[in-house]
């Protein structure tokens, strides 16, 4: 039983540094990571050493440390394994709207796209699956958002910055609360141009998923319009309920598998 035990505790000490790394989204020392996890430097170093042998970390010549390659295939088979539960919602929705639609999901404390449905028309938004963005200045960065509390949300921009990429970019915390605040109210986020100039996208959370998640529609603003965001909200609220239902059934299937 004890060495059961210190298995698990090996296995969580391992993902925790992971992730620690993850979120400081840069080559972190094993010091640093001993004081953001709390635990001693010599057991964060006899398990990074491990991560580095396997492929999931990796030195540089400072002696600091960052993920590993190993984790690309992981991160990628993640990715197929979310698309094939959720494309068919996904491909049913840009069928109907004409448009890109997407599927993002927060990790750490960026939004990473996990699987899309492209549009029909030759002019259309791509977003490789698999890019991570900052999630002040997108649809589905701000629909994921409006799921945590404020002071979880605050934490995040405080952590990454808000860098402004478009004039209608928001930059200052409270003009985000207040965006959030009008996202739980409507039950979805609209991305004016803010990441991108001439992108304009509709997102709606995806509820009950492991991670906080959100689906859009994006494209050019001459086709978004306001007769398209009028039309097609409707859709997208009720194929994020599908989502949201399907990812329950998924979750039910692995417990019973498992």
């Amino acid at each position: 039983m004890a060495s059961r035990l210190s298995g698990i505790q090996s296995v969580e000490r391992a993902f925790a540094i992971l992730e620690a790394m993850a979120e400081e989204n840069r080559e972190i020392g094993v010091t640093q990571l001993s004081e953001r996890l709390s635990l001693p430097a010599p057991t964060i170093h006899r398990s990074i050493k491990t991560l580095v042998a396997l492929g999931y970390a990796r030195q540089s010549e400072s002696r600091r440390y960052s993920l590993g390659s190993r984790l690309l295939y992981l991160g990628d088979s993640a990715a197929r394994g979310m698309a094939s539960w959720a494309q068919p919602t996904l491909l049913a929705l840009s069928n109907e709207c004409g448009e890109t639609v997407n599927l993002a999901t927060l990790e750490g404390d960026l939004v990473v796209y996990t699987a899309q449905s492209p549009s029909r028309h030759s002019m259309r938004m791509f977003t490789e699956v698999g890019r991570r963005v900052l999630p002040h200045s997108c649809g589905v960065g701000k629909a994921i958002m409006s799921q945590l509390e404020d002071i979880e949300a605050k934490k995040i921009v405080k952590h990454t910055g808000m860098p402004k990429f478009t004039p209608t970019t928001i930059t200052t915390w409270n003009a985000l609360k207040d965006e959030l605040a009008l996202i739980r109210e409507n039950g979805f986020a609209m991305d004016e141009g803010e990441q991108e100039l001439g992108v304009r996208c509709i997102a709606a959370p995806v509820l009950g998923m492991t991670n906080p998640t959100a689906v859009s529609i994006s494209g050019p603003q001459t086709r978004v319009d306001k007769a398209f965001i009028t039309k097609y909200t409707p859709s997208i609220l009720t194929a994020a309920k599908i989502l949201s239902t399907e990812f329950s059934k998924e979750s039910v299937k692995i417990e019973v598998k498992v």
